[in-house]
């Protein structure tokens, strides 16, 4: 009897972590998909992908078809499928066609998903971003991301590094490999983020955004590297490379 329990536990857990996934029928019942839609596919995909991505992100805050394009996610025979889309009728548009062009989008939709792993090219300026965290962190202003991170986030021995790295007159290409390493430690953490001490740096849309992706309490382990990715690029904007530019 146990060994049942067992298994329906693992059943409902697997159903569960693959329920995230959009269906074609969910996609165009919800968005009133028809040929219409597959005849003007790029504005139709477009304001599909735009409503359906909860972190944009995922898209690089462009047009997520372009996007796609850029990252290889699009094929040349997707391409040239939706190309004669849009260059038939909708009335001369067949039912294959336009289940094609449901298959091509659902896949698309669940294709955004993406985890962000920063790189050495991501950091512009790394004597200048531990400069300035050094500097930040000793600020008697209040709250701000980096003194929250000496006192919080990293270790003794973490935020050491950091101090050193700053008393350097440069880094080597070494160490801005460790410098990525600590950045990376520190995106990994279910305490990196803070709404009120983010929101020192700046009140805008962007932090906004950031402050609605870190609502949910209990994160998986895409969406607290999600969240962590983008309040580590809003606290440094001007030492790294945008977050869609970001490895994955």
């Amino acid at each position: 009897m146990k060994k049942i329990l067992f298994l329906l536990v693992v059943v409902f857990t697997l159903i569960s972590c693959g329920s995230t996934n959009v269906t074609k029928k969910g996609l165009v019942e919800k968005y009133s998909l028809n040929k219409e839609s597959a005849h003007n596919w790029e504005e139709s995909m477009s304001k599909v992908m735009v409503a359906e991505a909860t972190n944009p992100d995922w898209y690089g805050e462009e047009n997520p078809l372009v996007n796609f394009r850029k990252q290889g996610k699009m094929s040349e025979k997707e391409y040239y499928f939706l190309d004669y889309l849009g260059k038939t009728p909708a009335n001369e548009i067949t039912d294959d066609d336009f289940d094609r062009f449901t298959k091509i989008l659902t896949s698309y939709v669940n294709k955004m998903p993406r985890k962000f792993i920063i790189e050495v090219s991501n950091i512009k300026d790394p004597k200048g971003l531990v400069d300035y965290m050094v500097k930040q962190a000793a600020s008697p202003q209040l709250d701000n991301p980096s003194k929250y991170i000496k006192e919080v986030v990293a270790d003794k021995e973490e935020w050491a590094q950091i101090e050193a790295f700053s008393k350097q007159s440069d880094l080597t290409s070494k160490d801005v490999k460790k410098l990525r390493k600590l950045l990376a430690d520190f995106v990994k953490r279910s305490n990196f983020y803070n709404e009120q001490v983010w929101y020192q740096v700046e009140v805008s849309d962007r932090m906004t955004q950031l402050a609605n992706l870190a609502k949910k309490q209990e994160k998986t382990k895409l969406e607290l590297n999600n969240v962590n990715a983008r309040a580590l690029y809003l606290a440094y904007p001007q030492f790294l490379s945008k977050v869609d530019k970001w490895g994955r």
